[in-house]
């Protein structure tokens, strides 16, 4: 896929699917693991807390309607979120 089904798409109508909500987050793959590993300074960290953000914002549906500024600032947050958590061994809220 090349993205353009998401951009084109008017997401309050249809529900994304799996495979489009998936395509969505690619985009925001590596700026969420360059978050995670600035606040760990290790790749394995990192990458566990990347894919738990990342898992994490796949659940929410809001996540998908909102615009890509608000986008990105969510990735941030959760990624965040995720590396101080893995950092001290707890589950974030």
């Amino acid at each position: 896929m090349n993205g353009l089904a998401v951009e084109n798409r008017n997401e309050t109508s249809v529900p994304l699917t799996f495979g489009e909500k998936t395509e969505l987050l690619k985009r925001y793959e590596v700026y969420c693991y360059q978050v995670a590993f600035y606040l760990l300074q290790q790749e394995v960290g990192a990458r566990r807390s990347a894919e738990e953000a990342l898992l994490a914002l796949y659940k929410l549906d809001g996540f998908f309607a909102l615009p890509e500024h608000e986008r990105k600032e969510k990735v941030k947050a959760a990624a965040i979120r995720h590396a101080l958590s893995v950092r001290s061994g707890r589950q974030p809220s």
